[in-house]
């Protein structure tokens, strides 16, 4: 974000957004033409303050292929928006896209990265011209709203639905105004590679960073809805399901279990689940995302966004996985418990065991998570939402 002055003469900050377009797709820059120009003009009626500067980029490195991966577009747009210092970009598209959770798919916001897919291709077979310019102004206001900290609402732009129509609401209310004018001067300090005394050393620069924006980047962590993150890998969650059952009726597990001390176990859960985060981020090669061959705060950013919603959700899942494991402990017949465990009933811990079996779980998750199809936990982790 960079500093300016606004139509009415007074200072103001600029906020710089990419509409990224491939030149192939014939009718792609009018309609991104359209959209930027309209932007802009509502946005400098509804926030004063700031100063908006849009960009139509066509880019000849358009992933090819139909349908569209939103995978590779976000990729893309993260790129572009280092290379150009976006604030935000939009990966415009006429062509459809593909859909990972849902039946059909007309966006794809990522909060990680502060880009987002637009595909008008579903709404062209639906709608004539006119109506079509009004869904798409709206589904742009509705991803905007996601990467700058908006939550779905029953009666505005942000509402939650599967089919866009002309006759939806196409604004935000003064509540959410007040919201995104707020998160977005809070992001308006300059970057730490624009300051008079850049920060050359990379682990310096990163702990900068987070010193300085620590509860921004909570924020953005929270925002990405780690809790639900496992529900949508399979390979994952069976080699999970898998290692437990033979876990839980395996009498020698059970005897690891009651061999260990509680300080010993408790360090191994940390223990693993920092290794199961890191193997599943490199495994999986999110180190490649928002590459720069400088110290760019958008880069740090989005790297540190990323590793956090991955260590948040494994948390989250250790977790889960440790009250499953209480409550099946719990059920299961004291005298085999006592019997396996080889303690007696004051001897035995249900928390104990209970911590023993997530920690064990959430490392089988690890390998699961690495025989994952790589661009379907990248869409876990990095969507925000497909609408």
């Amino acid at each position: 974000m960079s500093s300016g002055f606004n139509k009415t003469g007074s200072f103001s900050l600029v906020i710089k957004i990419g509409v990224i377009i491939d030149p192939n797709e014939a009718e792609a820059y009018s309609w991104a033409r359209y959209l930027s120009e309209t932007l802009k003009t509502e946005f400098e009626n509804t926030f004063p303050e700031l100063k908006w500067d849009f960009k139509v980029i066509p880019r000849h490195d358009f992933p090819q292929g139909i349908p569209k991966d939103p995978i590779h577009l976000l990729e893309l747009g993260s790129d572009i928006k280092i290379e150009y210092k976006f604030d935000f970009v939009l990966v415009f598209t006429t062509l459809p896209l593909k859909s990972r959770f849902e039946q059909g798919v007309n966006a794809v916001p990522s909060n990680i990265l502060e880009t987002a897919v637009i595909s008008i291709s579903k709404i062209l077979e639906r709608y004539d011209k006119q109506a079509t310019k009004k869904i798409l102004l709206n589904l742009a206001k509705h991803v905007l709203g996601h990467l700058w900290g908006l939550e779905h609402r029953d009666d505005t732009v942000m509402m939650e639905r599967k089919f866009w129509t002309p006759d939806d609401p196409s604004n935000w209310d003064e509540e959410e105004k007040t919201q995104i004018k707020k998160y977005l001067l809070s992001i308006a300090d300059p970057r730490l590679e624009e300051m008079s005394n850049p920060v050359k050393n990379k682990f310096l620069f990163y702990l900068k960073l987070i010193i300085r924006e620590k509860w921004s980047l909570f924020r953005d962590i929270l925002f990405s809805k780690t809790l639900f993150m496992i529900l949508h890998l399979g390979r994952f969650v069976t080699a999970t399901v898998v290692s437990l059952m033979f876990l839980f009726l395996t009498a020698e597990a059970w005897e690891i279990g009651a061999a260990m001390s509680s300080l010993y176990l408790d360090i191994s859960a940390i223990s693993v689940i920092i290794i199961a985060t890191l193997s599943i981020y490199f495994g999986q090669n999110f180190q490649e995302i928002a590459r720069s061959d400088k110290l760019m705060e958008q880069t740090a950013r989005s790297k540190i966004v990323l590793i956090g919603t991955l260590i948040s959700g494994m948390v989250i899942y250790w977790i889960l996985l440790f009250l499953i494991s209480l409550i099946i402990i719990y059920l299961l017949p004291e005298n085999i418990l006592s019997s396996w465990a080889g303690l007696n009933k004051s001897q035995f811990s249900y928390l104990h065991f209970a911590k023993f079996m997530a920690t064990i779980g959430v490392f089988a998750s690890a390998v699961g998570g690495n025989l994952e199809e790589e661009n379907q936990i990248k869409a876990v982790l990095i969507y925000t939402e497909e609408t």
